[in-house]
């Protein structure tokens, strides 16, 4: 089942596109671990948005998010923590209202056990998270943030970010997204409905009175 949210916009940016174009230069630049290249993503998301003239900011800390096997039978809260000030264990990036992580959706990458298919995150923030979506930030960077890094990493972080930014710009490069964009509770109730076996279970999550958490 290949459902998405086509409606969502910042500015003349398409989420959907966006998240196409960072899925796609992941996979080609990091094959084996795109799932731990979070920083990546929201310096190349954050740095395609400034072009287009969509102010936003870079977010670090934790989060975690419900998974659960391909069979139903187990279920679990994964995710990144360990955060403080100085070293987060995830970014993302806040825009508009917008909560965009599409990193989220590698989680079942490296799970012991098949999972499946999770969403990626656009999350209008006037609508309170779900359980099966907890984000807690430690630092909220700068809109105008000068990000230093060591120069090798530097170096690697600017080379992914102008592919990402050419191959959004592109014409010719087909921007096909195969996962689905998860974006408000509407949204959720949705999917769940159509069957989506992510979102069922996240609802069943969310019925839960007490539920694991970061």
């Amino acid at each position: 089942m290949n459902e998405r949210n086509f409606g969502l916009r910042l500015g003349r940016v398409k989420i959907d596109d966006l998240f196409a174009t960072i899925d796609w230069c992941l996979r080609k630049t990091f094959p084996t671990d795109y799932d731990s290249r979070c920083l990546y993503t929201a310096c190349a998301i954050y740095s395609i948005l400034k072009k287009e003239g969509v102010s936003s900011i870079i977010v670090g800390g934790n989060v975690a998010a419900f998974t659960m096997s391909i069979d139903g039978l187990q279920a679990s809260i994964e995710g990144f923590a360990g955060s403080n000030s100085d070293q987060p264990s995830h970014y993302w990036v806040e825009a508009n209202g917008l909560l965009l992580d599409p990193s989220v959706s590698y989680l079942p990458k490296s799970s012991k056990v098949q999972r499946v298919p999770m969403p990626m995150i656009a999350w209008e923030r006037e609508n309170v998270l779900p359980k099966s979506l907890q984000y807690r930030d430690q630092i909220r960077y700068d809109e105008n943030v000068e990000f230093s890094f060591p120069d090798d990493i530097a170096a690697r972080i600017s080379s992914f970010v102008d592919l990402c930014q050419k191959r959004y710009s592109s014409k010719a490069a087909k921007k096909k997204l195969s996962g689905f964009i998860l974006s408000s509770p509407e949204n959720l109730h949705h999917y769940a409905i159509s069957g989506n076996k992510w979102a069922m279970g996240a609802m069943r999550f969310q019925s839960m009175s007490s539920v694991p958490t970061i």
